[in-house]
């Protein structure tokens, strides 16, 4: 309970220092957790819309994301919040878990969006990062599939990763807990489907091609690995 409480205080109440912090510095600190992104956004917001810094900030966030996703399976006997798929939103599926939100994990979205969390995907405005996992999904608000919520993953990931692979729905089965993703700058929807995004590297963020997902994702033995490591 005490390390759960240390994670929630890291997460809802760090406060930044009131000194400014250079780019170079600033987002490297950031991807490490020292600072939180936003701190970096308020003191550079125009490179970091306009440069490299974006996919960096992206990543940043990212972490941020997967620690509340930890502290909040603490909490939870080792469980993760739920997927969720609703028609009625457009392309609002796959959103952060509005758990993280009711536990004080994630901020709260504006009045009146869509969005289940006030955490915005920087390449996606007006929609949050995406979330998926195995197990329970939520369609339509209403309609709960034990195992509706799956991720294709290739056989020999993440070390050996082969062209063949399956389709998990198992938490107790699947190698990855869980993924976060951006949708990236030039997102395609059909591409990625074909590709059984978002696990397979292939589906990743490609900074030649600035095309893929920036993903990060937590493997069943804890360790966190995504495009941030390209």
């Amino acid at each position: 309970m005490i390390e759960v409480q240390k994670l929630k205080r890291r997460i809802s109440r760090r406060r930044p220092p009131a000194a400014h912090i250079p780019l170079n510095q600033g987002i490297d600190v950031a991807i490490k957790g020292v600072i939180p992104a936003s701190l970096l956004l308020r003191n550079h917001p125009e490179e970091i819309f306009h440069g490299s810094g974006s996919l960096l900030i992206v990543n940043a966030e990212l972490r941020d994301i997967g620690l509340a996703l930890q502290a909040y399976s603490f909490d939870h006997e080792g469980a993760y919040p739920p997927v969720r798929v609703d028609c009625m939103l457009g392309g609002h599926f796959y959103q952060l878990p509005c758990e993280l939100t009711e536990s004080g994990y994630l901020p709260a979205p504006p009045a009146g969006s869509f969005m289940a969390a006030g955490v915005e995907d920087r390449f996606s405005r007006g929609y949050t990062y995406k979330y998926r996992t195995v197990g329970t999904l939520i369609y339509n608000r209403t309609t709960v599939v034990e195992t509706g919520a799956y991720l294709w993953v290739p056989d020999g990931f993440p070390d050996n990763e082969q062209e063949d692979g399956r389709t998990y729905s198992s938490p107790a089965e699947s190698p990855v807990s869980w993924v976060l993703y951006s949708e990236g700058p030039n997102f395609d929807l059909d591409r990625m489907r074909e590709m059984d995004y978002p696990v397979p590297r292939a589906t990743w963020f490609d900074p030649q091609t600035q095309t893929g997902v920036i993903v990060r994702m937590r493997l069943q033995n804890g360790r966190q690995i995504g495009s941030f490591e390209m």
